[in-house]
C-alpha cells in the first residue's frame, strides 16, 4: 500500500466497488461490430460505442480504478484506523525500510534487469518495423 490511511473496510469497500464499475461499463457498453452478449451491452442498453474493442477494455480499466481509488479514500476517511505505524511496518510503503542493493551483483538487481528488458525491447522492435 503506499498510503498508510487505507483501512481495510476502505481497501475492501474500494476493490469491490471497483470490480462492479468494471462489470456495469462493460455491461452498458460494445465496441462497433460486437453482438450484444459476451463482448459487452449485455445489461440490456448500450450506452456508448467503442471505435474498437481494446478502447472499451482501456476505459473500463479507467472507470474501475478511478471508483476503486476515490471509494478506497472516502471510506478509509469515514472509518477508524485501527493499526499503528509499527503493525504497518513492511505493508506500507512508506513505513517499510529501504534495501540497498550495493552487494548485490549486476543480474541480480531489478532496475538493471528492467534496462536490459527495455533495451532488447528496443532492439525487437527496430529489427521487426
Amino acid at each position: 500500500m503506499f498510503w498508510k490511511r487505507t483501512t481495510g473496510h476502505g481497501a475492501f469497500t474500494g476493490l469491490l466497488s471497483g470490480t462492479l464499475a468494471a462489470a456495469v461499463h462493460h455491461g452498458l457498453t460494445l465496441p462497433v461490430g460486437a453482438a450484444v452478449g459476451f463482448k459487452g451491452g449485455f445489461l440490456g442498453q448500450v450506452l456508448h460505442t467503442y471505435p474498437s474493442e481494446m478502447a472499451q477494455n482501456f476505459w473500463t480499466a479507467i472507470f474501475a480504478w478511478t471508483t476503486c481509488f476515490v471509494v478506497t479514500i472516502l471510506i478509509s476517511l469515514v472509518t477508524r484506523q485501527q493499526k499503528s505505524d509499527a503493525q504497518l511496518t513492511g505493508l506500507v510503503s512508506s513505513l517499510t525500510p529501504r534495501t540497498t542493493e550495493a552487494n548485490v551483483v549486476w543480474y541480480k538487481r531489478p532496475a538493471a534487469l528492467g534496462l536490459l528488458v527495455l533495451f532488447m525491447a528496443l532492439i525487437l522492435n527496430i529489427l521487426f518495423w
